[in-house]
């Protein structure tokens, strides 16, 4: 549940409670809600003592002189956000063809803080998406034929970072980024993505950009051989290809999902995926950084971050994220009933981890159940070396 929903829900409960008004306020403050934050710190004021009337001043005294925009910070010493995953994309305005469709208004250029150094651990799977995809490309590699071959495609159990990845991936590399959704058909794609890069990668002054196109979600229903059989005109992959090449190959596909059993491959090689890359669970010293990127910025007191690690085995990005929120909650429900703020402790995150399994389990065994059908060509050794030093999955 979202911080903000929490306090209105305590506030339900108690409406004279100024601590609630003023948390109510800095939240609304965070996301730039101007009138809902003033709101709530006149609230605050109406059922505050003196011990809380002076921040809240000192809040209202920052939001009479603000713009629109907040800042990132809420003013409060106390209280910040996690800054993980959660800088805003700085999208490209809508481009038009000479047919006046625009064409590139899915395409962004994310902010230079959306990089590897946001996403923990997976430096592996970093290393292999630069080899593939972003090596220096020679003469013979601009072919048409061998630009069909660059495709990536991320597998791996849900919260494991394929996404985030796949975003600070066109960060870490300066692209523009096009997500391609998976109900898409393979002609519509082709459009998007053809148009996209046209309109993005042609012009003279933009030779030199890079295009990561990221087709997300992909499952069984959409990925099957012959997607691109009722496209207009003929041999539509290798034209789309070639037209590719006079760009310098500087279009680039990445794709991911979460049953890679139900995709045909076929399909994965008509649509250029030749490299399959296995994003697990992560590491202990993945799950170090990831918890130190989801408390960054929140108050709490000095933790043992290869503690946390320990206690979480197989849980995902997102499951560790989880935790920490309930973390979150424990402390806000502490603030509220008992009026005395106080930073998220250890026994905070010990007791939430108690509260929760990894989400990840139920994915593993599914796949290894798979492997015998789907392993054949050794397309998933890394997976299969990931289960074999995890028997007892």
């Amino acid at each position: 549940m979202a911080k903000i929903e929490i306090i209105k829900s305590m506030l339900s409960e108690d409406e004279e409670n100024a601590h609630g008004w003023l948390l109510l306020g800095l939240e609304h403050a965070e996301q730039g809600d101007r009138t809902a934050a003033l709101q709530a710190f006149t609230k605050a004021l109406t059922y505050g003592n003196e011990k809380i009337t002076g921040k809240i001043a000192a809040e209202l005294h920052k939001l009479q002189g603000e713009s629109t925009f907040f800042p990132a910070e809420k003013g409060s010493e106390f209280w910040q956000p996690s800054t993980y995953g959660s800088t805003p994309a700085v999208r490209n305005q809508g481009m038009e063809t000479s047919d006046g469709r625009e064409t590139a208004k899915h395409a962004e250029r994310f902010d230079s803080t959306i990089r590897y150094h946001s996403v923990g651990g997976l430096h592996p799977i970093k290393a292999a998406i630069h080899d593939t995809l972003f090596a220096p490309t020679g003469q013979l590699e601009r072919q048409a034929e061998f630009v069909r071959q660059k495709g990536v495609l991320l597998y791996g159990p849900p919260g494991c970072g394929k996404s985030l990845l796949a975003k600070a991936t066109a960060g870490e590399y300066g692209a523009h980024f096009l997500r391609l959704p998976a109900t898409q058909r393979g002609e519509a794609v082709l459009d998007r993505a053809g148009s996209a890069a046209s309109s993005l990668l042609w012009p003279a002054a933009s030779r030199e950009s890079t295009l990561l196109a990221f087709w997300d979600e992909l499952d069984g229903t959409h990925c099957q051989p012959g997607v691109f059989s009722n496209y207009s005109s003929p041999q539509p992959v290798e034209k789309w290809l070639s037209q590719l090449a006079e760009l310098g190959s500087r279009l680039l596909i990445l794709g991911a999902t979460n049953v890679p059993w139900e995709i045909d491959p076929a399909w994965m090689r008509e649509s250029g995926f030749a490299h399959l890359l296995f994003v697990g669970p992560p590491d202990r010293a993945a799950r170090e950084d990831i918890f130190r990127l989801k408390l960054k910025g929140r108050p709490a007191e000095p933790l043992d971050y290869s503690q946390l690690a320990g206690w979480t085995e197989f849980y995902s990005g997102a499951d560790i994220e989880y935790v920490v929120e309930l973390a979150t909650e424990q402390v806000l429900h502490d603030v509220w009933t008992k009026g005395i703020e106080r930073p998220i402790q250890m026994s905070d995150l010990r007791e939430s981890i108690a509260a929760t399994r990894p989400t990840t389990i139920e994915w593993l065994r599914t796949i290894k159940e798979q492997l015998p059908t789907i392993n054949t060509d050794g397309d998933y050794a890394a997976v299969e070396q990931y289960l074999a030093m995890h028997r007892r999955i």
